[in-house]
């Protein structure tokens, strides 16, 4: 029940908490065929300039063979992450150190990486910016794979699953840059800007959902949490409307479209379900009615679009839907038999206000030092750790 403050009539009772832990995305790592790099750059270095070409142009090998047969299963998200960020920091001097070698004519080295969805087309190209993007798309896989391992009941694992997915934004980001200025013009529909850009915002939305959560788990006030759903809500529907290309309609797949649907219609409803309690205690008991019903409709989308997926996480959805509706029963018999306030459209609504507590974050590992200078001694050396780490296993 919803009363206005100051009247005879006990405070009522504040709706109980809903809270979506719908599943969060994660994607996978991209392949690549075999190319051999050192044995066709070889007689492109130059000893008197470049000492050390020989032995590097092996490290570069080695690690692009490690690089290449990286997986999740067998390897770890974590280990995945830094042999990543190790051969792109190898691939970034190799764009240094062979800028003047013509890599299709004179070296024949062709890069062909295949889309992580529609794992059958594939781009090929003579670059080592287009290789180094191709990377960084395996290390922002990797961090959204650690995001979602991630226990999210816990109160610290949820703080490194919003790091996480903040960190895989940061990399999708500086992806786009090194595609915004690139050469080659054909892209897979998973390099494209399009999708890369929708990505980047499905990172900062399950981010901003791990805020959500926690506010919800610590008993945060509902104008706090309706705020914090209001931001969900926008960056899955941005999300949600970069999908809409054809291209990526076709290419991406269908489970991944759906769950940012699911998200889109269930985050609308929340942030109105949160959002009406401040509206009884007010005293705009039609607004709250209006806004419950609302919430009421997009939760029964959410539970709708996923009825062919799993008992387990239908009740996610069927609970939020079920807190909504017996709020909306509650407030509409109050204020049809009480308070006789005029309902108005949903429509004529102002926008809730939102709080955004997310950006894209960048890992220190895409600050690759010049080739001709060592790392800081002053920073961890992530790079130094993870060659470490793989010039072990290779050896193994």
């Amino acid at each position: 029940f919803f009363f206005c403050q100051g009247r005879s009539r006990p405070p009522p009772p504040r709706p109980r908490r809903c809270q979506p832990t719908a599943p969060m995305l994660a994607f996978n790592v991209k392949t690549t065929e075999p190319v051999p790099v050192e044995e066709r750059l070889r007689r492109h270095v130059d000893t008197s300039r470049f000492p050390s070409g020989h032995a590097f142009l092996k490290d570069l090998q080695g690690w692009r063979e490690k690089m290449r047969s990286q997986r999740f299963g067998t390897n770890g998200a974590e280990a995945v992450r830094d042999g990543q960020l190790r051969y792109y920091a190898l691939a970034t001097h190799a764009e240094h150190h062979f800028r003047t070698v013509d890599l299709k004519n004179e070296a024949k080295v062709v890069f062909r990486w295949y889309d992580t969805f529609s794992t059958r087309r594939f781009v090929d190209q003579p670059d080592w910016a287009f290789e180094r993007a191709s990377v960084l798309f395996n290390v922002a896989g990797a961090l959204s794979y650690l995001a979602t391992s991630q226990e999210r009941g816990d109160p610290e694992q949820i703080k490194l699953a919003c790091r996480y997915f903040q960190e895989a934004s940061g990399v999708i980001n500086e992806l786009r840059k090194i595609a915004s200025s690139a050469s080659w013009l054909s892209f897979t529909p998973d390099m494209t800007d399009d999708f890369l850009e929708a990505l980047s915002c499905i990172m900062l939305a399950q981010a901003q959902k791990c805020f959500y959560e926690k506010a919800v788990a610590d008993g945060r006030s509902h104008a706090i949490v309706a705020k914090l759903a209001a931001e969900c809500a926008a960056l899955y529907q941005d999300a949600g409307l970069k999908l809409k290309a054809p291209l990526l309609q076709e290419a991406i797949s269908s489970e991944w479209l759906a769950v940012v649907d699911w998200n889109r219609a269930l985050f609308d409803g929340v942030q109105n379900y949160y959002a009406a309690t401040a509206l009884g205690e007010a005293g705009e008991y039609g607004a709250c009615v209006s806004r419950l019903t609302h919430a009421v409709n997009r939760t029964a989308e959410a539970v709708n679009m996923c009825q062919r997926h799993s008992a387990a996480l239908q009740k996610q959805f069927r609970d939020a839907h079920a807190l909504a509706k017996d709020a909306h029963a509650k407030a509409k018999k109050d204020n049809d038999s009480i308070y006789f306030d005029r309902v108005p459209p949903y429509a004529t609504l102002p926008k809730l206000p939102r709080h955004a507590l997310v950006k894209p974050l960048r890992p220190e590992g895409l600050d690759v030092p010049p080739p001709e200078a060592p790392p800081s001694p002053e920073k961890p050396d992530i790079i130094g750790a993870a060659a470490a780490f793989g010039a072990a296993s290779l050896e193994g």
